[in-house]
């Protein structure tokens, strides 16, 4: 049948019979010639079942009611500001490029099953700006060239188990996209230039499960600024390239358990500022290769990374400034090289010793509650694997343990603290730093001063009770050595010993050598205490 024949029937179709609706419907026809509809205006459906055009269909700028082409093959289709009534079939078309530029669907859009390649290094599905009133169903359809749909919009989006090639540009590029309900990509098979999403808007749910995404040059899915009114769910998703949320908003929860996460930069899950009502589950096996990126990131309920296995040689946590409900680390397959909690809040971490990366940086982090409650030596170990001395981070746990009554575990940290800050001191503060923590452990030991009272007010006592000091007159009281000793000692005290007697020879060395030490000692208790006071004021 001849393309002529076609337009005129399309344009100029026979009147109707009574009780019959016209249109055209032709099954299994070769069609040569032709087919121009360009700014034409056809008011009967068309169909086009199993037919074969030998050259291009031109429907650009024309208005048709309905248009079939299932199970067709036809070289191209230009279709530029197409508008129809209602709905545009393409069920199992063969083809090269379709190209819908500024089409307005007012049904449904049907591509399932479709094989489309593009004659050159162009979209196979051309259709930026598209608007499809109903939904754009693309079920297992085969586009080599990839899909291009920037700045369309349509009531759902469903690209399912389809599979989706192309070299130079995204695969599957929606930037601008706009979706009153869900996006649908499940299983869906891309290879070459990735997704890309910037600035899209999905009303409802983003379902990614089981998909696989490969870019060879960038980011697999690539979706900064996205808006998602619902969560998005890639559970056991493949992406070779990453994953870019950059300042993206999730109404829900991002699913990403039981995935793999490869990049060809330093992340592959790069996401600064994002904005999570619910969850980030990254667990159940999934595998990250690099680095994942969450700065400034605000999510509302758990970050979980529990059940994961991270490249020990390469895979970081950036969670500097973030937001964070509760995060999870309690158990990881592999550990990941680092940590960077610099600034973050947090409400509660769950975490266990095995799965602390061997750097942790706790400068400013703050959080509500450590889970399992750990003594304080294994938090310890903790903040010693960060690079710097924070204190700030000492603070912060000797605080959360004495909000539990914990207060022994709260001085084991001060003074922890003070000792950490001491190897990096000059020589004299080191020094004084070593007899405070020799003699009252910073104030948070002051029973050790009782020891050493003990220990220097025997060793007095002894050396005087052995070689007496010779009494300064004779009227004064009787000899105590303990008594003697401790008026030497202590400076406050005044028992009428030291005034009573005097030593001499080398007894006289001792007392001095007691009375400097008991000064020392003191003014180390009486420094250590203050301290003590001080912090637990604050």
């Amino acid at each position: 049948m001849t393309a002529e024949a076609i337009t005129r029937l399309l344009l100029q179709p026979p009147p109707p019979q009574p009780g019959a609706v016209p249109r055209l419907h032709l099954i299994g026809a070769t069609i040569t010639g032709n087919l121009q509809l360009s700014h034409a205006k056809v008011e009967i459906p068309a169909a086009f079942i199993d037919c074969r055009f030998d050259n291009e269909v031109d429907l650009s700028d024309a208005s048709l009611c309905t248009v079939d082409l299932t199970g067709s093959s036809l070289p191209a289709l230009n279709a530029d500001r197409l508008k129809v009534e209602g709905d545009l079939t393409l069920i199992e078309t063969v083809g090269g490029t379709v190209s819908l530029f500024r089409s307005d669907i007012a049904g449904d859009m049907w591509l399932n099953g479709a094989e489309l390649v593009s004659e050159d290094s162009g979209y196979a599905l051309r259709a930026p700006q598209l608007r499809v009133d109903g939904g754009l169903y693309a079920q297992a359809i085969n586009a080599v060239g990839g899909i291009n749909l920037w700045g369309a919009q349509a009531f759902t989006l469903e690209v399912t188990k389809g599979r989706l090639s192309s070299t130079g540009h995204a695969a599957l590029r929606c930037d601008g996209l706009r979706i009153a309900q869900d996006l649908h990509c499940a299983e869906l098979s891309v290879d070459g230039g990735g997704i890309s999403l910037f600035g899209a808007t999905i009303g409802g749910q983003w379902w990614f499960n089981g998909a696989t995404v490969r870019n060879h040059a960038g980011w697999a899915v690539s979706a900064p600024s996205v808006r998602v009114g619902g969560g998005i769910y890639a559970n056991g998703m493949s992406a070779h390239g990453g994953i870019n949320l950059f300042a993206a908003t999730v109404g829900e929860s991002i699913e990403l358990s039981g995935c793999t996460l490869t990049s060809h930069g330093d992340h592959a899950l790069r996401a600064p500022g994002v904005r999570v009502e619910a969850d980030l589950n990254l667990d159940v096996g999934a595998t990250i290769t690099s680095g994942i990126s969450l700065p400034r990131a605000e999510i509302k309920g758990t970050l979980q990374l529990s059940d994961s296995t991270f490249a020990a040689d390469a895979s970081t946590i950036d969670l500097q400034h973030a937001v964070v409900g509760v995060l999870d680390m309690m158990s990881t397959n592999t550990r990941p090289l680092a940590c960077d909690l610099r600034a973050a809040t947090i409400g509660r971490i769950h975490d266990s010793p095995t799965a602390w990366p061997p750097r942790i940086e706790l400068d400013g982090l703050t959080y509500q509650g450590l889970r399992p409650l750990l003594p304080a030596t294994q938090r310890l170990a903790w903040l010693d694997r960060s690079a710097e001395c924070s204190p700030h981070a000492y603070e912060r746990l000797a605080t959360y343990y004495r909000q539990l009554g914990h207060d022994d575990d709260a001085r084991t940290v001060q003074l922890a603290r003070h000792r950490k800050r001491r190897n990096s001191a000059r020589l004299p503060d080191r020094f004084w730093g070593y007899f405070e923590d020799l003699t009252v452990g910073y104030g948070y030991r002051p029973s050790r001063a009782l020891v050493w009272l003990f220990a220097l007010t025997t060793l007095v006592a002894i050396v005087f009770a052995a070689v007496p000091p010779q009494p300064v007159r004779t009227d004064g009281p009787a000899f105590q050595p303990v008594a003697f000793a401790l008026d030497v000692i202590l400076p406050i005290l005044d028992l009428g010993q030291e005034r009573a007697f005097a030593p001499s020879g080398n007894t006289a060395w001792v007392a001095w050598a007691g009375a400097i030490a008991g000064w020392l000692l003191a003014t180390t208790v009486i420094a250590g205490v203050t301290r003590r006071l001080s912090r637990s004021g604050h």
